[in-house]
């Protein structure tokens, strides 16, 4: 009996084939790291330190989130690679590894819900049209940034509904568009470029990420007053570099969501007020730092303002098209510019437009009318789900404000730009519909509490 315990103890304590798999790995890797020290010591310390690093967001999910959304305004700066991976991609991969670990490790529930169903149609449409795209390359690429923006969607579900963590997505939209509304200004007022605009980027895309950010800003300044002033400061620099984008896609959108607010929520106009005044004053500054480089770049918008409203009107008409003659699957994710001069008549090499102009139109040229229905009804669930969260108290009323707001200004912005795979879209929606989850689960254990 006590040989057949003992027996039965040894068998606990004897490793299986994946823990010997580990320790051999283990050992592998110190074999490595005492080379690597005698060989080269700095590039080890810093390999080192990044997978340190990488660790810490792999366990945690709410780490691996704030990454992606403080990569997103400075995305395109850094490439990493032969085959450009930046940091948005890298944290897209890290973030989406780090649910698939917490999952596992914590048996977690994946709760489901319809904004899901329609972003992952959306999806299912693109993988289905690239197989018969035009331009194989383009389409793949375009249908992978979307995965991964899919992927985020469904992750923020999961994790959003936490107040901690949506204070902290707030504070990382502020911190990381004040470095790339910075970075931007720098741009322009060393004339490197004309317009405010991050380096190699579009002045469009830099405007969009930063305008959907700042009603997250405007929520802090009920935060701690000691911080207002840091808040304050970022809401300036951040206009600033909007107004100096000379994007009319995100001023309309601005305009729009300040419409809505004002609408919805007169309690605070005042605050609001006061904070857009302190902004005017910050672009001001910045214009009379360098009057003439402001002088330059309005002249030049002015010059080619009547030209880039043909040349959209031109591109809605051959995004119509295209919609029109493919209307199942489009011509393929990424593809619209190569029908583009056809349709319009510019010859090869003089003007090609890259995309429509408009979120809806290029996603029904490029994916098909039906895929451009799911966006649409996905921007509706998610407006409305908003404005219900507001109405029977879900999450923090101050938060979800700022998501309708923002909501309001990606929507009205992506009338005039194609910027439906970009973060905003699909961040804000992740946080609506997680909000949404948490909601109805809590209103349900209310009324069987009840019963």
């Amino acid at each position: 009996m006590l040989d057949a315990r003992a027996e039965a103890v040894a068998g606990r304590l004897r490793p299986d084939r994946l823990e010997l798999l580990s320790l051999l790995g283990l050992s592998l890797l110190a074999g490595l790291l005492a080379v690597g020290a005698v060989v080269r010591p700095s590039i080890l310390l810093l390999l080192v330190l990044f997978g340190a690093v990488a660790v810490v967001f792999l366990l945690r999910t709410d780490l691996a989130i704030l990454l992606v959304v403080a990569t997103a305004p400075i995305e395109g700066i850094w490439e990493i690679g032969p085959h450009g991976v930046n940091l948005t991609k890298l944290a897209g991969g890290i973030c989406f590894a780090s649910f698939a670990i917490t999952v596992v490790r914590q048996n977690r529930v994946i709760r489901f819900e319809r904004g899901q169903a329609l972003v992952l149609g959306i999806l299912t449409l693109a993988l289905f049209s690239t197989l018969q795209a035009y331009e194989s390359s383009a389409a793949v690429t375009t249908t992978t940034r979307y995965a991964s923006f899919a992927a985020v969607y469904f992750i923020i579900t999961q994790f959003g509904h936490d107040a901690v963590l949506q204070r902290r997505i707030a504070w990382t939209l502020t911190a990381s568009c004040s470095v790339a509304a910075a970075l931007g200004l720098n741009e322009y007022l060393s004339g490197r470029e004309t317009l405010a605009m991050l380096p190699n980027g579009n002045q469009n895309d830099f405007a969009f990420m930063l305008a959907t950010s700042l009603p997250f800003m405007f929520v802090l300044l009920g935060g701690p007053k000691l911080l207002r002033p840091l808040v304050l400061a970022a809401i300036g620099l951040v206009s600033a570099a909007i107004l100096l984008s000379f994007s009319r896609g995100a001023l309309v959108g601005l305009a729009a969501g300040f419409v809505v607010f004002v609408l919805t929520d007169r309690r605070r106009v005042k605050v609001t007020l006061t904070a857009g005044a302190l902004a005017a004053i910050g672009v001001l500054l910045v214009i009379h730092n360098n009057p003439a480089r402001f002088q330059e770049a309005f002249t030049l918008k002015q010059q080619i303002a009547h030209q880039n409203e043909t040349t959209r009107l031109e591109a809605w008409g051959a995004a119509a098209r295209l919609a029109t003659d493919h209307p199942l699957l489009g011509v393929g994710p990424g593809n619209f510019q190569f029908f583009y001069n056809k349709l319009t008549g510019w010859p090869v090499g003089t003007l090609t437009l890259t995309v429509a102009h408009n979120a809806l139109l290029d996603v029904a040229a490029e994916l098909g009318i039906a895929a451009m229905c799911l966006l649409a009804l996905y921007l509706v669930l998610s407006f409305t789900r908003l404005t219900a969260e507001l109405r029977l108290g879900y999450g923090d009323p101050a938060f979800v404000q700022a998501l309708r707001i923002s909501l309001t200004i990606a929507v009205a912005s992506a009338m005039f730009l194609s910027e439906q795979y970009f973060l905003p879209f699909w961040l804000v929606g992740g946080l609506a519909g997680a909000i949404w989850i948490d909601g109805q689960r809590r209103a349900e254990e209310r009324a069987a509490e009840a019963g």
